[in-house]
């Protein structure tokens, strides 16, 4: 019930009711998980504030914020760029002998956000101080004894490679190896876009090698598509085609923008014979199949917002 007044924005009908719950059974019903998982909804319905509010009023109802209220309120905040207060949460649960202290999951969402915010400012300065804020978090982490985990990693190495910080993100990527922290296809698709945004291509393709050598990872969409992108706009036509084909006979199939790319850049050169008929209707069928997949979710999506406004009213 609790959540439902929460998605329909009902407030004042969320705090009424777990007032009155916390007084049923002596405030059995009301938890820690289960102001949790509410600062949690509040949080992805963009009502920080009011997760905030519920975080500091579970004294009212008897109960005591945990690690993982603590990481919900800080997530919260930096899915909307208060990083002031989230940083404030983060130093109160590092004081000595305090009852929550942080975890690698903590840090791992500031790392991640200040990641991810950087690249949304357009300002090089910026960008800038949030990767150095970024990078300092790990640092501060690693000081404390804390092991970095696959997502912490992944999070640094993505806002370096997209920040043109390439040798940093080696860097990561080594102490990963020497930490025995076994990188995934999310880790080494970082370093695939960044090499063919800036037509290094060759580092690419041998990076995407590396991880199936390694058994890192399935290479799939997210690994092909910037590598056929940026052969096709380097007139390699003839090896996107070979990628392409790579891509189908691994069970995917690929992006209807990245399937005309090719055809076209295949006309191009008086080669468009070289996709047979079949291949292009095994294609055609993998997309259209994919489309009707796509929009039989969105218009379930667009039921459950139209029930959550008519809750809400």
């Amino acid at each position: 019930m609790a959540f439902v007044l929460a998605k329909g924005n009902n407030l004042k009908g969320l705090w009424d009711f777990l007032k009155e719950m916390s007084r049923i059974d002596n405030g059995s019903l009301v938890t820690t998980s289960s102001i949790t998982c509410l600062i949690k909804v509040l949080g992805e319905e963009g009502l920080v504030n009011e997760a905030l509010a519920c975080f500091y009023r579970m004294k009212q109802y008897h109960c005591k914020p945990d690690v993982f209220a603590y990481n919900m309120i800080i997530g919260a905040l930096c899915r909307v760029g208060n990083f002031n207060k989230a940083r404030f949460l983060l130093e109160q649960m590092e004081l000595p002998g305090f009852s929550c202290p942080p975890d690698v999951y903590t840090y791992t969402i500031l790392i991640s956000s200040y990641c991810k915010f950087s690249m949304q400012t357009g300002c090089r300065k910026a960008i800038r101080r949030r990767l150095y804020e970024a990078n300092h978090l790990f640092r501060e982490m690693l000081f404390k004894g804390f092991v970095p985990d696959v997502v912490t990693y992944n999070c640094l190495i993505d806002g370096c490679c997209k920040t043109n910080r390439i040798e940093r993100a080696l860097e990561l990527f080594e102490d990963m190896n020497k930490r025995n922290c076994v990188p995934n296809r999310i880790t080494y698709n970082s370093f695939i876009r960044y090499y063919c945004a800036v037509n290094e291509i060759d580092k690419g393709i041998e990076m995407m090698r590396r991880m199936q050598r390694m058994n890192h990872g399935v290479a799939t969409n997210s690994s092909y598509t910037p590598i056929i992108h940026a052969l096709c706009e380097a007139e390699r036509v003839l090896e996107a085609e070979g990628f392409l084909f790579e891509l189908i006979r691994g069970g995917s199939i690929p992006r209807e923008y990245t399937y005309k790319l090719v055809c076209d850049a295949l006309n191009s050169v008086g080669a468009a014979n070289l996709i047979d008929d079949e291949m292009h209707k095994r294609i055609r069928d993998g997309i259209g199949s994919r489309c009707r997949q796509v929009m039989k979710v969105k218009h379930i999506t667009s039921h459950i917002r139209t029930a959550r406004m008519v809750e809400g009213v």
